[in-house]
């Protein structure tokens, strides 16, 4: 299995509506493929200062060909939904599981 993270940059001017995320975007992006969102909200790093990433997005696929498709059909209309979240450019990385302790 993979996992696509989808981390928001954290900084001064950075707003998020986490309200708006987990109400409508996660659940809408998890129905269009098929699987569960992890979502983890950025507190502070072990220094004490502000954390790297306001939020951080986990997205289980079966298969990078099933992620393609789902951007294929709806990458535009998800990438058009973001400025009504928060104005922070996500960064985006495909993952491949190597070891995982079972708690998927």
């Amino acid at each position: 299995m993979q996992r696509v993270t989808v981390l928001y940059p954290n900084g001064a001017d950075v707003k998020f509506d986490f309200d708006y995320y987990l109400a409508k975007h996660v659940p809408w992006v998890a129905g269009l493929v098929g699987h569960g969102i992890e979502v983890r909200r950025g507190l502070f790093s072990p220094t004490g200062s502000p954390a790297a990433f306001v939020c951080i997005a986990t997205i289980h696929i079966p298969s990078l060909a099933d992620w393609q498709s789902v951007l294929a059909q709806h990458g535009a209309q998800i990438m058009a939904d973001i400025p009504n979240y928060t104005n922070s450019a996500p960064v985006i990385q495909i993952d491949e599981i190597l070891r995982s302790n079972g708690h998927e």
